[in-house]
């Protein structure tokens, strides 16, 4: 199976907002986000009660630092999309995005290869460490941080055939 893969920005953010949510890494460095807030709201309380402050204003520091911390909780996940999206756009206006928009991808009895005007990647099913599927797009990830983009709208009709094949390949070699 062959087919011709065009990948724009957004393709290459939604796969790094999606490392980031679901690699080892990502998910350590955006709970160790998560909880920084809090950690400190804590400390600047045990400061305020060790220096003898009157009650009345731990709990008003208290309360406004327990809502503060609960937003950024659930507000970190947008400030690392933000962010990713801020440093890809950065790398595009630098000239060195680390993605090919045109490649042909082939799907062989052996392995994988992927072409395009630059360099060829081959990749043998045996070296895949993990099939990432998800609403959009087919991960392929062949190391801990690279892998093949695949966004559907490049398939057609064959999505449900390359995953099954991609799948089966990967676990009979």
């Amino acid at each position: 199976m062959k087919f011709m893969i065009h990948l724009t920005d957004e393709d290459y953010i939604q796969f790094n907002i999606f490392y980031s949510n679901h690699s080892k890494a990502g998910k350590r460095a955006v709970n160790l986000a998560r909880i920084a807030f809090p950690v400190l709201s804590l400390a600047v309380l045990t400061v305020f009660f060790s220096a003898g402050a009157e009650f009345g204003k731990i709990a008003v520091n208290a309360i406004l630092l327990t809502a503060v911390s609960f937003l950024w909780f659930f507000y970190v996940p947008k400030i690392i999309e933000k962010s990713i999206r801020k440093n890809i756009n950065k790398m595009k206006a630098d000239g060195k995005l680390p993605f090919h928009e045109h490649a042909q991808i082939e799907f062989q009895d052996d392995k994988i290869v992927e072409k395009n005007d630059q360099e060829e990647v081959r990749v043998k099913y045996t070296d895949i460490e993990q099939i990432c599927p998800t609403n959009e797009y087919l991960y392929i990830f062949y190391s801990a941080v690279q892998a093949f983009i695949i966004p559907y709208h490049c398939l057609g009709a064959d999505k449900e055939a390359l995953l099954a094949y991609v799948t089966q390949k990967k676990k009979t070699k």
